[in-house]
Order: C-alpha cells, then sequence, then structure tokens
C-alpha cells in the first residue's frame, strides 16, 4: 500500500484506518479501548515520533464508540492531529494501539505491515 500523502502542518483532515485482526481480514473490534496513534521517521540522524497520547500530538478517536455506529464501523479510528504531531516531514511507520482497561494490543501485529504515513515538506515554515 502507497504511503498516506499530507503536507507539513495540515491538520484540517484527519487520518483515519480500520485495525485488522492478525488475519488481516476481519476488522478488529475496538469498542470501550482508548486509542493511541503512533508513527516513527528517521529524519536525517533524528528519529522523530507522532505520539497521540501527548494531547500536544492530537487525539486518537475510537469511531465504534461514537454515538450511531455500526458494525460497519468496525476497526475504524480517526486520528485528527495538532501541529506538533505533524511539524516534521518524513516517512512515518504507524499503528495502532488499544487499550482495553490495562490490557494492550497493538495494530497491526507484525512491524512489516505498518502502514506508511509521507509528512512533506511545505513551502512556507510553520
Amino acid at each position: 500500500m502507497p504511503p498516506v500523502p499530507r503536507k507539513r502542518g495540515d491538520t484540517w483532515e484527519p487520518i483515519t484506518g480500520v485495525a485488522y485482526e492478525n488475519n488481516g481480514i476481519t476488522p478488529a473490534d475496538l469498542r470501550g479501548s482508548t486509542l493511541r496513534f503512533l508513527g516513527k521517521a528517521t529524519v536525517g540522524v533524528t528519529t522523530v515520533y507522532i505520539d497521540s497520547g501527548n494531547a500536544a500530538h492530537g487525539e486518537c478517536i475510537n469511531v465504534e464508540d461514537e454515538v450511531g455506529s455500526t458494525v460497519a464501523d468496525r476497526g475504524k479510528f480517526r486520528y485528527e492531529p495538532l501541529i506538533p504531531g505533524v511539524s516534521q516531514a518524513g516517512l512515518f511507520a504507524t499503528e495502532l494501539k488499544a487499550n482495553f482497561a490495562g490490557k494492550i494490543i497493538t495494530f497491526p501485529s507484525a512491524k512489516n505491515d505498518n502502514p506508511q504515513l509521507q509528512i512533506d515538506e511545505d513551502i512556507q515554515p510553520i
């Protein structure tokens, strides 16, 4: 899957996705969990992170727990970034952590399956 592209500093459109069970086919049941969207990139010699667990980076929302959600929303999440979360350009490997009252599961479970997020430089500095 090609990386999801966006410009550095863009917060208008959320980053959305679906977490799947280990078989890669069945959407995961995330009901009642707290979600954390994570990203990691190496920019030159520096490692850069996105972490929705840091409120300054934005919020990761469990779509299944929203009012009016249906079974079609199973596994869906939405990361609504703030400037610090998308302030660095780079190719980020991403993952989702679901916390079920202290029991944590990471999606995807295999590192090679981590979706990529491409944040490109913008003409104007932030």
